[in-house]
């Protein structure tokens, strides 16, 4: 008897190991993993490169045309050994429809095997701990994050864009900067608004041109008689006709007048022979 019961016992042992053994590898299997892994990139690099896709997220943001996720309750530490290493416990929440839609495209990018309620949800909260160095908060990497949906709660690995969704702005603003782009002038609400690595100044240019045409059309229909009556129109300023310029030619000097050259003297005539008579002839 005392054998059989310890047969019993040696099998149901085995067999509460296996069945936890089993629960633990299914629970390993169904939960959410990691689909795009930067751990081996530095996470200044991911941010300067924008590799989590925010920048225009956190540009329309800064531009006043969508808010940012409420932060629902926060819990700051602070380090006694260290006054400078700071940490706490936050927890977000997306509602709007701008927030919820670059959440579920950060998740999907870079999670796999997320919960099915997630994709008709109206409302996801997030809940991180975080450190701060010289004012710097980031997820810590040592932890989970909870992503709670409705009343359910999921275990989150961490990812540095769930960092950078979160606590991103400073640096993507002085990416910005420096990068000399310019705030949207509308919320990126949709694929065809998203602005694909241009300058968002560009559409800010092209939206304040036509808002000027618009100012203009309603003026004109405001006031339909100064639309309709002729303008008058200045009469037509003669173009002067160019003068020739006649260059003038300076006379010739007159050439000086030589004097002939006098007359030779008359050369004296050689003084005549005398003329002797003939002796007459001897007797």
């Amino acid at each position: 008897m005392r054998l059989l019961a310890f047969l019993s016992r040696c099998c149901r042992h085995r067999l509460l190991v296996t069945v936890c053994l089993a629960a633990t590898a299914l629970g390993g299997a169904c939960g959410i993993g990691i689909r795009r892994d930067l751990a081996t990139i530095p996470p200044g690099q991911v941010g300067f490169d924008d590799m989590c896709g925010l920048q225009d997220y956190f540009d329309t943001i800064e531009a006043k045309l969508a808010t940012p996720p409420t932060l629902v309750s926060a819990v700051d530490m602070e380090n006694q050994a260290n006054a400078r290493l700071q940490g706490g416990k936050n927890r977000f929440s997306f509602e709007t429809e701008f927030q919820l839609k670059q959440l579920r495209r950060v998740l999907d990018e870079n999670w796999k095997s997320l919960p099915e309620p997630l994709a008709k949800a109206d409302r996801i909260d997030i809940e991180v701990h975080w450190s701060a160095k010289a004012g710097v908060q980031r997820v810590v990497t040592d932890s989970d994050a909870d992503l709670i949906v409705g009343r359910e709660s999921f275990a989150l690995p961490y990812q540095v864009c769930l960092s950078e969704l979160l606590f991103g702005a400073p640096l993507y603003r002085q990416r910005r900067l420096m990068a000399g782009r310019g705030l949207p002038y509308k919320a990126l609400l949709g694929e065809e608004n998203k602005s694909g690595g241009a300058d968002a100044g560009t559409a800010a240019a092209a939206a304040a041109t036509a808002s000027s045409s618009a100012s203009a059309s309603a003026s004109a229909s405001a006031n339909p008689a100064a639309s309709t009556a002729p303008t008058p129109t200045a009469p037509p300023t003669p173009t002067p006709t160019p003068t020739p310029t006649v260059l003038s030619t300076p006379a010739a000097k007159p050439a000086p007048t030589v004097a002939a050259p006098a007359a030779a003297e008359a050369v004296p005539a050689a003084p005549a022979r005398p003329v002797f008579k003939q002796a007459p002839p001897a007797q």
